[in-house]
């Protein structure tokens, strides 16, 4: 009789996976999930770990949210998402997380179409209760947000450009940060900069369908985040429609165009879009009073002071950073997968009086 080695141990297993794997094959079947499916319907879907857009965490989450829409809107299955191992949550990914959500519940015809399992680490676990996540699942949580990195995050939606619902959303954040004896943040300024990229997404975002087929919402184009943490404000407004790429073309003359696509030769298309489009700085509706258009965006940095946008559309992201009014930094790259929308956010620092 063979002594039982860790050697031997370890060649039965190899055995064993090798004699399963050939009876996969004889029945035309392969280990593990089908890539195309993600997961199987019906069952759990596993939340990343960190919802982020950065790579690789953006791949992740690009992949999860389409098996959700998947499972609901093609195969017409409830689903549950498991978001036990999730970690944290940055804004890009956060802000895109409650777009598809929300897009994939309104689009589908069941009862509760997604329920919500809840991370085991209390942060994760306010954030999700804190931009309503929860109530958009139709889902309880026990959850009181009580941190101070997750009690300013504000979450909005809309159809068209609402000064008052905006206005009171970032007159909100303003306050707390005046009572914090926070450097008072420029509203007008803010205001400026975010209701423009708003008026833009209503505009310009849903010209055409996106690469899906998805041609927008009725009831709601855009969603938006603001949020006060470690001693900065953020407001980032998310659209889930065609990006910037499918609209230049209409809002930009061909010589500029041109002009750009060659002095940004080799880089991301969406990327070259996105900076064409700032650079021209122009709305696609040829309306004097809309002049500006993208470029205004960057508008809110100039006045400020100091900051830094980002802006992500399809499958590049652009980076954008001022220090005393000046740029002093441009940055860009691609995502690794198209995140079917575009995304744009500023992060201002609040400087003690």
């Amino acid at each position: 009789m063979k002594i039982c080695t860790p050697y031997l141990v370890m060649r039965n297993r190899r055995i064993a996976r090798y004699r399963a794997a050939s009876k996969l094959r004889k029945q035309g079947k392969r280990r593990g999930p089908q890539i195309s499916g993600y997961v199987r319907p019906g069952e759990e879907i596993i939340a990343p770990v960190i919802i982020n857009l950065a790579r690789p965490q953006g791949v992740q989450l690009v992949k999860f949210l389409r098996a959700v829409a998947k499972t609901v809107l093609v195969m017409k299955t409830q689903t549950r998402l498991n978001f036990r191992e999730t970690e944290s949550l940055h804004v890009a990914g956060a802000i895109l997380l409650f777009a598809e959500l929300d897009r994939i519940i309104k689009l589908s015809d069941l009862q509760k179409p997604i329920t919500i399992i809840e991370p085991r680490q209390r942060r994760p676990r306010e954030v999700l209760k804190q931009i309503e996540i929860f109530q958009l699942t139709g889902d309880k949580s026990d959850v009181v947000p009580e941190r101070e990195d997750v009690v300013f995050w504000k979450t909005t939606k809309g159809s068209t450009q609402t000064g008052d619902v905006l206005g009171s959303i970032l007159e909100c954040v303003a306050e707390r940060a005046n009572r914090d004896n926070i450097k008072q943040i420029e509203l007008s300024g803010i205001w400026r900069g975010v209701s423009e990229a708003v008026d833009n997404t209503v505009d310009h975002a849903y010209d055409k369908p996106r690469s899906d087929g998805f041609a927008g919402l009725e009831d709601t184009k855009w969603w938006m985040f603001t949020q006060i943490r470690n001693h900065s404000f953020t407001a980032a407004v998310c659209d889930l429609g065609c990006g910037y790429r499918a609209t230049v073309n209409l809002t930009i003359p061909e010589v500029f165009r041109a002009k750009w696509a060659q002095i940004l030769t080799g880089k991301n298309q969406d990327v070259v879009a996105v900076q064409t489009a700032m650079e021209y700085g122009r709305s696609g509706t040829h309306e004097t009073h809309r002049g500006k258009g993208s470029r205004d965006a960057l508008s809110v940095l100039k006045k400020h002071g100091t900051g830094t946008l980002h802006v992500l559309s399809n499958t590049g992201w652009v980076k954008y950073e001022y220090a005393n009014g000046i740029e002093v930094r441009t940055e860009s790259d691609g995502i690794g997968i198209d995140i079917r929308g575009t995304i744009i956010w500023w992060t201002l620092p609040l400087k003690e009086e």
